[in-house]
C-alpha cells in the first residue's frame, strides 16, 4: 500500500495488501482509498501492464527475494538498455529495489512484494475452482 506523502512510490506492507492484514477475512478497509491511493495504484497497473516489465518482476520473485544483475535478467526478448530501463520503471513505483556493486546493479523484490504477488496469484488459481 501507499504511505507516506502521495508520492507516486508505495510500500507494500506485510504479507497481504489489505491494510487490516485480515487476508480472506477483509473488512473493506482496504477499499478505502485516498487520491494519492488511487493515483498510485494506476501507476501500478500501468507499470505491470507491459509484459516484459511484468516477466522481469516475476523472474525476480522466483529468486524468493534473491539479487539478480541486469545481465542475468536480460533474457526476455529486448536489448540490455530496454531492460534497464524496465527496471528503472520498476523501481521508481517501488516494486523492485537495486543496490550499486561497482559497474553492477543488483535488484531485488521490493519489501511485501512477493507475498502479494503469490497473494493475487493464488486468488487467480482459486477463480475456475
Amino acid at each position: 500500500m501507499p504511505t507516506g506523502n502521495g508520492s507516486q512510490k508505495g510500500r507494500w506492507e506485510g504479507d497481504v495488501m489489505c491494510q487490516t492484514g485480515a487476508g480472506s477475512a477483509c473488512d473493506g478497509t482496504c477499499l478505502e482509498l485516498t487520491a494519492a491511493d488511487m493515483v498510485w495504484w494506476s501507476n501500478v497497473f500501468k507499470t505491470l501492464g507491459d509484459p516484459v516489465r511484468l516477466q522481469l518482476l516475476m523472474k525476480l520473485a522466483e529468486r524468493s527475494g534473491g539479487e539478480a544483475a541486469v545481465h542475468e535478467l536480460a533474457d526476455v526478448g529486448v536489448s540490455p538498455a530496454t531492460v534497464s530501463h524496465h527496471l528503472k520503471r520498476l523501481r521508481c513505483i517501488g516494486l523492485i529495489e537495486s543496490r550499486r556493486d561497482g559497474r553492477l546493479v543488483y535488484y531485488k523484490l521490493g519489501a511485501g512484494v512477493r507475498a502479494a504477488l503469490m497473494q493475487i496469484l493464488h486468488q487467480r488459481s482459486q477463480v475456475g475452482a
